[in-house]
Formats: structure tokens, C-alpha cells, sequence
């Protein structure tokens, strides 16, 4: 039996909510339950990415940790576009991987995993993401993680088995602002043959990282130092959460209609500082180079002051209003506001218009977009199908309401289950596997 679960972002709690633990409870109970359900022969789980956060944080802010010496900031490594000063980034990112850890959340994975590999055989599968893209860097990171979670046996881009029907990655590899593939090829090492998926495209730092570090932990960051209340603080670690993320601008609108003017006041200065921290990094510069078709296009830096401009030029009574205007102007967020789901794109890619593959692939299976989903590319009148699944979050995902004017949050629960020939038998056809995806959404307000 394989077990695909994704985007727990387990964080260090200073930018973001952990999960409650009981979800990993509730997961633990139910693969232990489908495998004895099934005539499971083995448990294997994949841990499909975005399981440790490491820029989910406020270290760097936190620290004091000058622009120069922050992983996005100073003399950019060519090869990598990371800090050329390898030795302090490692450190940096070693300090916040032991903050993760040593959360309630890492804990109980840890301690739930063990008590699957005491009841059944397991071998667990560490898919990298983009949320821990510096494991590829750092192999003492990957080192971390094995002490805490022993077993874990190989830290992977992607899993694909004949036997099972899969191929799975994370799926950010689809995702123009969080892989670096592009910019190593366009920028970095202009003209390379690099393809998108080998391991020299995986060791690049994105954009992605330095808007979660500088742009959301620095909105929070920010607004804890500036004296924002503990309830502001804790309502604004759902950032991360808001899906679209160009819906980011109209949530604090929101939010800040029920403060005070001391808050409303807080959380505007909060967010043009955190705005100008990503402004002034190395690595939005070199981003700025890319070629224009790309989701983050144009002269990013430009685009980001103009943005600036429109929504912070006064205070955050004049914020109040502009978010509507912001969205009839897209053009300046075009990263923000992506057209199209290119992870379905690039699953259909890989499920039908592939290299041909060794074995009979049915199904490729993402997650990083936080919202489960599947779809059907072919069918064959026998019920063979080649199919695109995602595998969704354990977060909330805050969503506009209907009317318009508010928003509303649900936990999510995403647990996707295949299974080969010789298990889940009953009444299946000889020579084929077999999938169950269970995706559930919790209502329930914790203390």
C-alpha cells in the first residue's frame, strides 16, 4: 500500500500555526486501518514535500541578521543563487530546522510514524519540496531530520513505481516562481541544456523563498515588533493560508476594518516594510532578469514599487478601498494572480505526452497547491485511466466568502491511498491496482 500525504508545513510556530497534532493522530489510525482493511502487503509513505518548513519563520528578523548574510541577500552564488557564504546559510537554516523539530507537531510525526513501523512493515519516502528546498544544498539538514525520524530511508525529487501505477513529485517543479530551473538557465548559466527536473535545477533558490521569509514572516515580524496585539499577531499567521495569494491585500482590508486605528495603523506599516525587505534582496534582482513570459515578469522590482505606491502611499485608511483597483491592475502582480493550473498542465505533460516510461503509469500526483483535486486526461472502455491527483494540505485554506466582503477558513485533510495488484483483492480485476483518495475538511475552532 502507498500512502501519499503533502504540505503539513510544519514550522517553528513564529510566522505560522502548526497544524493541531490530531490530525497526525487521525492519519496514523486510518493508514493502520486501511492496510488491515486492504491485505496491505506493505506500508509505503511518501512524504510528498513541503513537510518541514524552513522559511516559514522569522529568524532572519528575529536575529537581526543583516540583508548581507541572509540566504537571499549579499554575493549571490552563481550556480546555486544563494548566499556565496555557504557555510553561514547552512547555519541558518540548521538553527530553524531545530525550531521545527522541536515543535509539538514534529513530535508527534515522529512518534506516530514509529508506531507504524512497529505494527507493519514501512519504509517512508522524503519527496524535497520547495518549502525545504535547501536539503538538496545541505545534506547535514537532511542528517537533522533522519535523527528525529529514523525512518525515513531517502530523501527523493520524485517516486515513481511500475508496480503501484505512480509517478509523484511535489509538483513545484510547474511553478515558475517557486523553482529555479528557469532562472538557472536563462540567468545564471544562460543557455544550458539543463533540464527541469535534474538535481542542478533543484539546488536553485526561488522567489518563492524570499516572499514567505521576507514578505509574509516579515509582515508578521513586523507587526509583533511594532506593537501590533497578541489576537493581530495570531490572526496574521494565517497569511500563508490565503488562496488566491493576491487575495493577501483585501484579507488584511478585511482584517483591519475590525482593529483599532492603533492596529489598522500597525499592520499598514508592517506590510510596507516587509514589502521594501523584498525589494532589497540580491535575489529579486537577479529573479528581475528573467525573460518576460515568465510568471514573474518585467522589471519585478519596478512592479513592486509601483504596487507599493498604490497601496501604501497613505495611510491605512487610504489602504482601505485600493484593493479593487489593485485587481483591475493585475499587470503589476502577475506573479500573484496565476491564470490556469500549470501543475495540471505539467501533469498531463507527464501522463500522456511523456518519455515513455518502463512501466504502466496511470496516475501522477502533485501536491503544493494546497487544494485536492483529480482528473481523468484518457479512459479505456476496460476502466484504465490516466489521471492527475493532488494530495491538497492539512492547513487551513481561507477562502471570500460569497458576499464578498469576508473571510472563512476549514481545515483540510487529504490522504490519497493505491494500491497494487495483490492487495485490496476483493472483487478487483486480476492484474490491476486499485486508488482510494479521502479528502475531508474539519470545522472545529481549537483552544
Amino acid at each position: 500500500m502507498l500512502v501519499l500525504v503533502s504540505d503539513l508545513h510544519i514550522s517553528d510556530t513564529t510566522t505560522a500555526n502548526n497544524v493541531n497534532p490530531e490530525a497526525i493522530a487521525l492519519l496514523a489510525s486510518d493508514i493502520l486501518e486501511m492496510a488491515g482493511r486492504r491485505g496491505a502487503r506493505e506500508i509505503r509513505l511518501v512524504l510528498l514535500g513541503d513537510i518541514f518548513d524552513l522559511v516559514r519563520t522569522d529568524y532572519w528578523h528575529r536575529h537581526s541578521i543583516p540583508l548581507s548574510q541572509r540566504p537571499w541577500g549579499g554575493k549571490l552564488d552563481p550556480v546555486t543563487a544563494m548566499n556565496v557564504e555557504a557555510e553561514l546559510v547552512e547555519q541558518q537554516f540548521s538553527q530553524v530546522l531545530a525550531g521545527v523539530l522541536a515543535t509539538d507537531l514534529a513530535g508527534e510525526l515522529a512518534r506516530r510514524i514509529g508506531e507504524i513501523a512497529e505494527r507493519a512493515p514501512l519504509t517512508v519516502t522524503y519527496v524535497i519540496g520547495n518549502h525545504e528546498r535547501v536539503l538538496w544544498n545541505f545534506p547535514s539538514l537532511r542528517g537533522q531530520i533522519t535523527a528525529a525520524v529514523p525512518q525515513i530511508h531517502e530523501f527523493a525529487a520524485a517516486v515513481e513505481s511500475s508496480e503501484y501505477g505512480v509517478l509523484a513529485r511535489h509538483g513545484h517543479e510547474w511553478d515558475e516562481q517557486t523553482h529555479g530551473w528557469r532562472l538557472l538557465r536563462e540567468v545564471l548559466d544562460r543557455g544550458s541544456a539543463v533540464g527541469r527536473f535534474d538535481e542542478a535545477a533543484y539546488r536553485v533558490m526561488a522567489i518563492g523563498e524570499a516572499v514567505t521569509a521576507e514578505l509574509m514572516g516579515g509582515l508578521i515580524h513586523h507587526a509583533r515588533s511594532l506593537g501590533a496585539t497578541s489576537a493581530v499577531v495570531d490572526q496574521l499567521k494565517e497569511v500563508n493560508n490565503l488562496r488566491p495569494v493576491l487575495d493577501v491585500f483585501a484579507w488584511l482590508e478585511w482584517l483591519g476594518g475590525t482593529k483599532s486605528q492603533r492596529d489598522r495603523e500597525v499592520l499598514h506599516r508592517a506590510l510596507r516594510e516587509a514589502l521594501d525587505g523584498l525589494l532589497e534582496t540580491s535575489l529579486a534582482r537577479l529573479w528581475d532578469r528573467l525573460t518576460p513570459d515568465l510568471l514573474v515578469s518585467g522589471d519585478l522590482v519596478d512592479r513592486l514599487q509601483e504596487a507599493r505606491s498604490l497601496l501604501l502611499g497613505g495611510g491605512f485608511d487610504a489602504f482601505e478601498g485600493r484593493v479593487e483597483a489593485l485587481k483591475t491592475a493585475q499587470r503589476l502582480f502577475p506573479f500573484l494572480s496565476p491564470t490556469g493550473d500549470r501543475l495540471l498542465e505539467g501533469a498531463e505533460q507527464e501522463a500522456v505526452f511523456g518519455t515513455p516510461r518502463p512501466g504502466p503509469i496511470q496516475r501522477v500526483i502533485y501536491g503544493h497547491t494546497h487544494r485536492a483535486r483529480h482528473d481523468y486526461f484518457a479512459a479505456e472502455p476496460a476502466g484504465a485511466v490516466k489521471m492527475y491527483v493532488n494530495t491538497g494540505t492539512f492547513l487551513p485554506l481561507i477562502q471570500r466568502t460569497r458576499d464578498g466582503r469576508s473571510f472563512a477558513n476549514s481545515i483540510q485533510l487529504t490522504m490519497v491511498y493505491v494500491y497494487r495488484s495483490d492487495e485490496d483483492t476483493e472483487r478487483k480485476a486480476p492484474d490491476t491496482t486499485s486508488l482510494d483518495i479521502w479528502n475531508g475538511i474539519r470545522r472545529k475552532q481549537y483552544v
